[in-house]
């Protein structure tokens, strides 16, 4: 086959095979959901023990999810929160995959007088 002739046949080939797989197709998607109270860094920062009052707490970061009276005559309130992300992706008939992660915390202040005592996040 002449030098013409083959590059003529490889031209071909490489048409055919575009007319065929024209490109992939590719999708994906996210998602995330949040229920409770997420109390961020910037806001949890603000709180300062023996100096925050109960009032400046509840404008700030609401109602709590629940307070338990404890025997030092203090409550401990909490909020909690619940994070969950999924997120799936796709290469038309070669590949698929998703993945989720979910997360949850809790932010507790410690009350006593109407001050803050204590207050942590795990």
């Amino acid at each position: 086959m002449s030098g013409m002739l083959k590059r003529a046949a490889c031209a071909g080939a490489l048409a055919g095979a575009a007319a065929v797989m024209p490109g992939c197709l590719v999708s994906g998607s996210s998602k995330e959901t949040m229920s409770g109270t997420y109390i961020g860094p910037a806001t949890f920062e603000q709180i300062e023990p023996g100096r925050t009052t109960e009032k400046w707490v509840r404008a700030a970061l609401g109602e709590p999810a629940s307070k338990s009276e404890l025997d030092d005559g203090s409550s401990l309130w909490k909020w909690t929160y619940r994070r969950d992300r999924s997120s799936r992706s796709a290469v038309f008939l070669v590949f698929g995959g998703s993945s989720r992660k979910e997360s949850s915390g809790a932010t507790y202040v410690q009350m006593k007088d109407g001050v803050v005592v204590k207050a942590w996040q795990d």
